[in-house]
């Protein structure tokens, strides 16, 4: 397998985990724990500063390959596209959003948590999208100039925050709290970085 699909499918596996937490928030109470905020606030910190700016990207460049050689439809295409610009958008509206609902505001936490939830599941779709139609063709239809192009933008992109080695200080409960959820151990005392 590609090490470029092998990495992104490596973080699909990640942000399942975050589409696993979201999907668990309580929706039937006004009234959420300081932490449930907190851990909400961090999930969307991480989907706005990582995947809209590092992953995607690489996906659409991806998408933009397989365009120019005809081996990916403009439909598909065009979903990969709009599911990104929708998924970016809705993201950041959430951070307006929670915010607004920890003060008390505008927008309640029922309405927060309903929205982070339909996050979740868009998400969870992009990401099937892509696994079922965008990333067997670029393994049969891509060479390697393709391949060295992809990796030089991929290269360029901040590296992702809450599932490497050194976790981000402000990642490291997040990691904590999957970990605890994944019961595997696998990184509840993530090394912290900066």
């Amino acid at each position: 397998m590609n090490e470029i699909i092998s990495q992104l499918l490596a973080e699909h596996q990640n942000l399942g985990k975050l589409v696993g937490l979201l999907d668990r928030l309580p929706v039937d109470t006004n009234s959420p724990q300081l932490g449930e905020v907190t851990l909400l606030v961090d999930v969307f910190a991480y989907l706005t500063c990582f995947p809209d700016v590092r992953h995607h990207p690489v996906e659409d460049q991806i998408v933009a390959s397989l365009l120019a050689k005809n081996a990916l439809s403009a439909d598909i295409a065009e979903e990969i596209d709009r599911q990104h610009r929708v998924l970016a958008r809705q993201g950041t509206d959430l951070m307006r959003d929670l915010e607004s609902a920890a003060r008390e505001e505008t927008t309640s936490w029922h309405a927060a948590v309903v929205s982070a939830r339909l996050y979740a599941e868009r998400l969870r779709h992009n990401m099937a999208v892509e696994e079922l139609a965008v990333f067997p063709a670029a393994e049969q239809r891509l060479g390697d100039a393709d391949w060295h192009a992809i990796a030089a933008l991929s290269t360029q992109a901040p590296s992702d925050p809450l599932f490497v080695s050194r976790t981000e200080k402000r990642f490291a409960d997040l990691r904590r709290v999957i970990a605890t959820e994944a019961d595997c151990g696998c990184f509840e005392n993530p090394e912290v970085g900066r």
